[in-house]
């Protein structure tokens, strides 16, 4: 099932987005922004964690980690120390966000959640994202045209992609084989679950035990991702991507059930470059 969404924290998003009359992915300057509310930026080699809040009153200083200015990643964890910054006025002491508190998408409730769902509306506002993501068979080629339309990481362009498209798919984050995460549209039909080693038959298992690359999404049994009885004879659209030596990006998508039609055989090793 879809995570419930913190409605408050998009609603913040969503007012300053129009205050700033935004009108343009381009115009989503998140230093800027920051400065605007009061918030300093520092870039520092932190060990363990991607950001940190310091609130002084009015003010406050968002350290950034070193490791996240090498993609886009840096952008949401200012964003999301801005939605703790706005959200929470009574914290006033440092906050360590990981990297599990920016991309966990199964945390149902709490701050970092709330963050969350405040971060993924002031990068990609859902009155400019939502009429990008509806197309017919999404895949991860989409996920990183949209990624870079509104410069954000391919994790949370996915995140955001399954929250406000009317496609029935699913994106997973999985490590060493064993899925992390799993976040679904509504409309995606067999349950997935979390904390669990893929099965076999998943091409982001083969790609965890060194397969090359794939070259677009590809055809699997459902019932190699999930256990849920609905799964049983049904088809998925697989594509998976590496996005860490060790961790797989994987979106699914299935036809909506008006719409099902022939389906390949899959996985096989066809379509791999």
């Amino acid at each position: 099932m879809p995570r419930p969404r913190h409605q408050g924290a998009i609603a913040t998003a969503q007012k300053l987005v129009d205050e700033l009359q935004i009108q343009e992915p381009s115009e989503i300057d998140i230093a800027l922004i920051a400065a605007h509310l009061g918030l300093h930026l520092r870039r520092r080699p932190l060990p363990h964690e991607e950001g940190r809040l310091l609130r002084a009153g009015s003010f406050g200083l968002v350290v950034v980690a070193d490791r996240a200015f090498d993609s886009a990643k840096w952008r949401f964890v200012v964003a999301h120390e801005i939605g703790h910054f706005l959200q929470h006025p009574d914290t006033d002491t440092f906050d360590i966000c990981t990297g599990a508190n920016l991309f966990g998408a199964n945390l149902d409730s709490g701050r970092e959640a709330e963050a969350n769902d405040f971060a993924s509306e002031l990068l990609m506002p859902s009155r400019l994202f939502a009429p990008l993501c509806d197309r017919s068979r999404p895949s991860l080629d989409d996920v990183s045209e949209l990624a870079t339309a509104f410069e954000t990481s391919l994790t949370a362009t996915a995140l955001r992609l399954v929250q406000l498209t009317r496609e029935p798919c699913a994106v997973v984050h999985s490590t060493r084989g064993a899925v992390d995460w799993v976040d679904q549209s509504s409309g995606f039909v067999p349950t997935l679950g979390a904390d669990q080693p893929l099965g076999g038959g998943t091409w982001a298992g083969e790609l965890h035990a060194g397969a090359p690359p794939m070259s677009g999404p590809q055809t699997v049994d459902a019932a190699c991702w999930s256990a849920d009885p609905r799964a049983a004879g049904m088809k998925l659209q697989e594509h998976s991507r590496h996005v860490a030596d060790t961790s797989v990006l994987t979106l699914l998508w299935h036809a909506a059930p008006s719409r099902e039609g022939p389906s390949r055989e899959g996985p096989s090793r066809e379509g791999q470059s």
